[in-house]
């Protein structure tokens, strides 16, 4: 009875989660998401701010992504093999692993997938997106699982602080509905050969329910230049709604971590058929004032870049740079169908290099645009209600 008393957590802490997140195919082939170049749906999650000149819908959108594709699909069936007791897989697997100096990372995703509903039109906007995420990291003989499904109901407002004839700063607010499954943990692969039943039993899988909120501002500049600086979970809270491990209690809370991002964009044209995008972002801030906890990321691996190079408004080339690793992709917009594919790196490590992993990444969507909007709250700047001074655009 004492054991029983012992195993039960007596003070519930608060946990720290990976945040809520819906990368896309056009975005990871372009060095990540970028906060000053977002006129799309996604502003709701990368810089509401930006809402106040998007028009746009989404309907449908298969995007499916495979970690280390050349080597998930042969070592996720030997470890499935291992777990139920057969170890007649263990020769290719210890093979895989021989290649790969004993470190490994496997995984997928499928985004938006039945989940893919957004609509945001000039200062408002929301969505109803889901994200499935599946990821083993092998470092010798220890395997470290992350699962996660997340449901979110992002709902944002934009309005303008400065409406100018060349210049203008926007502000925008995201709040953040979601609820997510998760089960992470540890093992020793020897312990998923010959008693896999019961370490499933001691597998935490919480059903989180909860909310956060996002703001963001957006400067830009008639020439193509535009800056942007967003304050992403400033207030984060989940509680556990139930367990879908009935032998498991949790009662911890959980957060997403609050960060500060920057970032910036310059756009331009020629030949009327030719255009580029440059921009670049320093994530999390303040991570790089934080180096001194051995638990904390490298802030290296905050910074992203990436170029795009449009023909014709249809066709896409992407090169960047992000989390210290290279991404290319390549897009096709043709009206409300657009198709993006990228393959770029992605760091599980702390550090560049510790456990990186290729990726490759595929976006099939419906996005047609949506009818332009007048909310009284976007009509006018705050300068121009005081000064009474308005661009007309």
């Amino acid at each position: 009875m004492f054991a029983a008393v012992v195993a039960l957590p007596v003070f519930a802490d608060k946990v720290e989660m990976l945040p809520l997140s819906m990368p896309t195919a056009a975005s990871d082939g372009f060095g990540g998401p970028h906060i000053a170049y977002t006129d799309n749906v996604f502003s709701l999650l990368v810089n509401p701010a930006a809402m106040i000149r998007v028009q746009q819908r989404s309907f449908f959108t298969l995007a499916p992504t495979i970690y280390n594709p050349q080597n998930t699909i042969g070592l996720g069936n030997s470890i499935l093999t291992l777990a139920q007791g057969d170890t007649s897989a263990l020769g290719d697997a210890a093979s895989i692993l021989s290649k790969q100096k004993g470190k490994i990372v496997l995984g997928a995703e499928l985004r938006e997938f039945p989940l893919s509903f957004g609509w945001v039109a000039n200062g408002f906007g929301f969505g109803l997106w889901n994200r499935s995420y599946t990821n083993l990291n092998i470092v010798g003989t220890n395997v470290e699982a992350n699962v996660y499904e997340d449901v979110m109901l992002p709902i944002g407002f934009a309005f303008k602080i400065l409406n100018a004839e060349r210049h203008s700063i926007d502000a925008g607010i995201t709040l953040k509905p979601f609820a997510r499954v998760m089960a992470t943990d540890q093992a020793d692969i020897s312990d998923l050969m010959g008693n896999s039943t019961d370490f499933l039993d001691t597998i935490n899988i919480p059903v989180i329910a909860g909310g956060s909120f996002d703001v963001g501002l957006l400067y830009r500049w008639a020439g193509g230049f535009s800056a942007g600086f967003t304050f992403n979970d400033i207030y984060s809270r989940g509680v556990v709604v139930t367990n879908l491990n009935d032998k498991y209690t949790d009662t911890n809370s959980y957060y997403f971590p609050f960060t500060m991002n920057l970032g910036l964009a310059y756009e331009f044209k020629l030949f009327n058929f030719m255009g580029f995008a440059l921009a670049a972002d320093w994530r999390d801030i303040r991570n790089a004032f934080n180096q001194d906890d051995y638990l904390r990321r490298n802030y290296q691996l905050d910074f992203g870049v990436g170029l795009q190079l449009s023909l014709f408004d249809i066709l896409r080339l992407r090169v960047g740079m992000n989390e210290m690793l290279p991404s290319c992709g390549v897009g096709l917009d043709l009206g409300p169908c657009k198709i993006d594919l990228a393959y770029y790196g992605k760091e599980f490590g702390r550090e560049p290099g510790q456990l990186s992993a290729a990726a490759v990444d595929l976006s099939i969507s419906i996005r047609p645009g949506a009818q332009k909007r007048d909310w009284p709250w976007a009509r006018r700047s705050v300068v121009g209600l005081f000064t009474g001074v308005e661009a007309v655009k």
